[in-house]
């Protein structure tokens, strides 16, 4: 009697939760657009989150920089001997913080804070945004030197990397590249990632050169696999098909935007190298912003690059036919699906329930 309610019961647990008869090909479809309505909602925040650095650094970092929380201790006996708190999150004296544009770090602490305090390395909810810490203006880089914010950054990113990661097998499998390219494609895909793991390990403030050679390689070995994925689609499908045009452009308006926030940088380790001042410090003003807004813009893009195909394949649907056979087969589908068709899946479901 026992075996038979077990067995009556294991099989009813099974019609629930199990359908044996499910089409493979259906449930990737639907987790691959599980994974891609995640990668378009998160890489607004990401983009958001990089964009907003200056104003969110001043903000949070004016009105939390004296908080902490209570710790307590308890006695030996269990009871408790006292809560007690610390110093607040910013607690590094203005005399040891110092504006690279000209401005007076303790006169913009006392205006903003009304105590002269910095946030020193790692200290604050972003790194320290009342002035440029670093010689050639703002860097994104001096922004998420804290916990919170390089969590916020590689955690927002998680998604459009995935995704990247997706796009990047896929066309592998829908163009066919020779051997070479395919290896190409997927060890500079690696190399970024590898490069970016590192750089979010070694902080501007506590690693400065390491930091500094990590950013030039995780740029550029992202950029490159870009480079990389046109060439691909474009010997492919041609330069009119939507992954070749979307790569192209993120690559190049990227790359463009990178370039040209770096001249601050480039004129002062020129005046360095020549030993004389022939080149203008642009660390003054707006031209503070210009090496951090071109690290956030193009990091924007290239992260934005597979959601970016998402949008334009979903409005213009007839993009979906990547190798141009004159279908859209199940790759196809996996690669730029974001809500495949409910009423077939369930047809489906029924199906395999009968």
């Amino acid at each position: 009697m026992a075996t038979a309610w077990l067995t009556c019961k294991i099989n009813c647990c099974t019609k629930v939760f199990l359908t044996p008869k499910r089409d493979v090909g259906q449930i990737t479809i639907h987790d691959n657009a599980f994974i891609n309505r995640m990668i378009v909602v998160t890489w607004p925040l990401f983009s958001l989150f990089l964009l907003s650095q200056p104003w969110l650094s001043n903000w949070a970092n004016n009105t939390w920089y004296d908080y902490s929380s209570d710790y307590r201790v308890y006695k030996a006996d269990g009871s408790v001997e006292g809560d007690y708190n610390r110093t607040g999150m910013c607690d590094t004296e203005a005399k040891y913080m110092h504006c690279t544009d000209g401005q007076n770090f303790t006169k913009l602490a006392l205006k903003y804070r009304g105590k002269a305090v910095g946030c020193g390395c790692g200290q604050g909810v972003l790194g320290e945004g009342l002035c440029p810490m670093t010689s050639y203006g703002y860097t994104l880089s001096d922004f998420v030197s804290t916990e919170p914010a390089i969590a916020a950054m590689l955690g927002l990113g998680f998604f459009p990397l995935l995704g990247t990661w997706k796009n990047t097998m896929l066309i592998n499998r829908l163009a066919k590249p020779s051997w070479f390219f395919e290896r190409v494609h997927n060890w500079s895909m690696l190399v970024f990632q590898i490069a970016y793991v590192l750089w979010g390990i070694a902080s501007d403030c506590i690693f400065p050169t390491a930091h500094a050679v990590l950013t030039v390689a995780f740029l550029g070995g992202f950029l490159f696999h870009w480079v990389i994925t046109a060439l691909i689609c474009i010997a492919c499908m041609g330069i009119a098909n939507i992954e070749s045009v979307v790569t192209t452009y993120v690559a190049c308006t990227a790359s463009g935007i990178i370039t040209l926030g770096a001249i601050p940088r480039v004129f002062l380790t020129l005046n360095d190298a020549i030993g004389y001042n022939i080149f203008p410090n642009w660390n003054r003003g707006i031209g503070s912003y210009a090496f951090w807004a071109a690290e956030a813009g193009g990091l924007s893009l290239t992260f934005g690059a597979y959601p970016i195909l998402l949008i334009a394949v979903y409005f213009f649907p007839e993009y979906s036919d990547l190798n141009n056979d004159g279908e859209v087969g199940d790759g196809e589908k996996q690669l730029f699906a974001l809500f495949p068709n409910i009423e077939e899946a369930i047809d489906n479901e029924v199906e395999g329930n009968e």
